[in-house]
């Protein structure tokens, strides 16, 4: 249950053995493989040349794929559900589906079908809206389409065809000039609009417009079309019904792939895995007869790695050496069942330098206090559960969501533990103007409580600068440990038991300030200052050059401003450990505001009895969502800032072995279910 012990090894192998001596590594899939020209010195780097690849093509197929898959998204989008949609679930593929996929699926065919469709559908979608916006168009002159001939034919007159609302319209016909130069006839009428065609001498042309305009008459223009509107109309919508009945076509022959988006889909995966094959291959190095490989194995792996050298490539040699701290070494991590739900915290912040240790088994303590704190409620805890047993049951398959609904799991089981001795029942359910006078809930909260804090906020405030103060400790002491297993002695005793000594001695004497403390343990914490403190002076500047310099550094890294920790973030993080309160007052006093909502509705009758459980259901739901987000974040934030910034070292790449792995499909042996 820690990070996985790795040899750097390096293989040398005649050249006309490398492709077969690939292959069977890939079949391994053990070996995590690194840039082999970083560790050829430069006076041999010129006789050697990359790996030769192809990768040209494996790209052609992975975008031809994401080109088919994206468009057929567009004409069916593929059914998921919530969650399917936040984690990727690979899929479950056997080698037999796979093959299959490969002799009955012609990605070129495909491809070529889906862009033609496509750009063919693309342009019937522009000719149904240019015959649409047409037909609206010439929609506004059907009322005159009997007089449109005549109406174009006529000499010396001009017309001026709108829209117009009834209020304008009678402002309009009060306009004694209007009556003198123009003549007009209402052509259809509607409640809010009128459609007037207006007629005026080409004489009087000026006057007319000037008119027109003065009511802010906008005109519809004629269409240049044919003389028939009626049958411009007709037409029209004649094309348009084939346009849409081209693109149903389309649409159809689309519906007809998708039945193939999982053959497709695993198609990209495999193309994506050989894709990183290539890339991995290229990290070797090659010459005219030697072939090069540096790399990564798990110590419990080299047996393997032994006999396939010793058995297939007799004239292969490998050297094994422990890693160096000068090396970018990946990480492995091996947790036993019950810790490896709590990797995804670890995950989510970067997985720890190689020469440390694996935090997980150390954080999923503090994380799992802290949330029960933030989210304090037996019901919801209850929920919380049930919920992440359920879907960790039904996702079993996707191990990364599967252990993400178990730290979940354990979180609610937390959350009821610390529901219960904080008094957190749905809010105040137990209380008996919502369930009568003793009720089962107020039994059970009157004989598990130990501690109220709407009653004592002040103590509850304590306990959780209490709860900082320990979990910043419990952090330094962790940084010990990792200098331990690095064997700086003298790192762990000056950047660690110094201010384990230091920082209970200084949050003894600054607690004066607010309590009176018995006179004893107020000359410990003194002491324990003091000594700590001359220990900093003397150490924390260890690495500068003269006596002053090392002083200096000492004195002000007291404050934090350099050296590894300091009283005035020691102050901010234990500070920050009162939200764990606030969140957990919060989560009670909004489940208790709708519990007085819901009680409204608590009238005696069968209508008000349904009220009265609809209101407190989806109430209830409401403070879970909310609350819940809270309850997660903000533990993760004191977790990854306050507690990682004592003792953590992260940014390792993943060990990421050369064979079949990618996070689209996962090969399973035919039968495993």
């Amino acid at each position: 249950m820690a990070i996985d012990r790795l040899n750097k090894l390096t293989i040398l192998l005649p050249s006309k053995d490398s492709r077969w001596f690939l292959s069977q590594l890939y079949q391994l899939n053990i070996v995590h493989i690194t840039d082999t020209f970083s560790h050829i010195g430069n006076s041999s780097i010129s006789q050697f040349q990359r790996f030769p690849t192809v990768v040209e093509e494996i790209e052609k197929n992975i975008q031809k794929l994401n080109t088919i898959l994206s468009i057929l998204k567009i004409f069916f989008q593929k059914k998921k559900s919530f969650v399917e949609g936040v984690f990727p679930i690979p899929l479950q593929v056997t080698q037999e589906e796979l093959d299959h996929a490969f002799s009955r699926m012609d990605i070129e065919s495909i491809h070529r079908e889906c862009q033609v469709q496509y750009e063919r559908y693309s342009v019937l979608q522009k000719q149904q809206k240019q015959r649409k916006e047409e037909i609206d168009k010439l929609t506004g002159f059907l009322p005159l389409a009997d007089e449109f001939v005549r109406i174009r034919n006529v000499r010396n007159v001009s017309f001026f065809y709108c829209q117009v609302s009834e209020a304008r319209w009678n402002r309009f016909l009060r306009d004694e000039p209007a009556n003198e130069f123009l003549a007009w006839q209402i052509v259809s009428k509607t409640e809010e609009k009128l459609k007037i065609l207006f007629a005026y001498l080409n004489n009087d042309k000026d006057v007319a417009l000037s008119l027109l305009a003065k009511y802010d008459l906008k005109e519809i223009p004629f269409p240049a079309l044919s003389d028939n509107v009626k049958e411009d109309v007709r037409r029209l919508t004649l094309d348009m019904a084939n346009v849409i009945r081209e693109q149903d076509t389309i649409r159809k022959r689309f519906l007809e792939l998708s039945y193939e988006w999982r053959s497709l889909e695993i198609l990209l995966g495999y193309w994506e895995n050989e894709r990183e094959k290539m890339i991995a291959q290229r990290r070797c190095a090659m010459s005219k007869r030697l072939f090069v490989l540096v790399g990564y194995v798990k110590t419990t792996d080299r047996l393997r790695l032994d006999t396939l050298l010793s058995n297939e490539f007799q004239h292969a040699s490998v050297m094994y050496e422990e890693p160096s701290p000068i090396d970018k070494v990946p990480v492995s991590i091996t947790l036993n069942r019950f810790f490896k739900p709590a990797q995804l915290l670890i995950n989510m912040f970067g997985l720890p330098n190689y020469f440390t240790f694996d935090p997980t088994p150390f954080v999923i303590v503090s994380f799992l206090i802290f949330f029960g704190l933030c989210f304090g409620d037996v019901f919801y805890g209850l929920f919380l559960t049930v919920f992440s047993a359920w879907m960790a049951r039904k996702y079993r398959h996707s191990e990364p969501l599967s252990n993400f609904m178990k730290l979940f799991l354990y979180a609610g089981i937390s959350t009821m533990i610390f529901g219960a001795a904080t008094g957190g029942w749905a809010g105040d359910l137990y209380n008996p103007m919502y369930l009568g006078e003793n009720n089962l809930l107020l039994k059970a909260k009157e004989r598990l409580t130990l501690l109220d804090p709407l009653s004592k906020p002040v103590i509850a405030l304590l306990i959780a600068i209490g709860l900082g103060a320990l979990n910043q400790f419990y952090g330094i002491t962790l940084r010990m440990y990792g200098e331990f297993l690095r064997k700086n002695i003298m790192n762990a005793i000056c950047d660690g038991l110094l201010w384990l000594i230091m920082l209970p001695g200084f949050l003894i004497l600054v607690s004066t300030i607010f309590f009176k403390i018995p006179d004893y343990v107020y000359t410990i914490g003194k002491y324990m200052a003091i000594i700590g403190a001359v220990g900093l002076i003397s150490t924390q500047g260890r690495n500068e050059k003269g006596i002053a310099g090392k002083i200096f550094t000492g004195i002000v890294s007291l404050y934090g401003i350099v050296g590894t920790y300091g009283c005035s973030g020691f102050i901010g993080d234990i500070l920050s450990y009162t939200r764990i309160m606030a969140l957990g007052l919060t989560t009670t006093i909004i489940g208790m505001a709708f519990n007085i909502v819901a009680a409204l509705f608590k009238t005696g009758t069968f209508v008000g009895m349904i009220l009265f459980i609809v209101t407190l259901v989806s109430g209830h739901m409401f403070n879970f969502v909310m609350s819940i987000l809270g309850a997660f974040i903000h533990p993760a934030r004191l977790i990854f800032l306050e507690f990682f910034g004592r003792f953590y070292e992260g940014g390792a790449p993943k060990f990421q072995p050369y064979g079949f792995g990618n996070q689209r499909i996962v090969l399973k042996e035919n039968g495993n279910k």
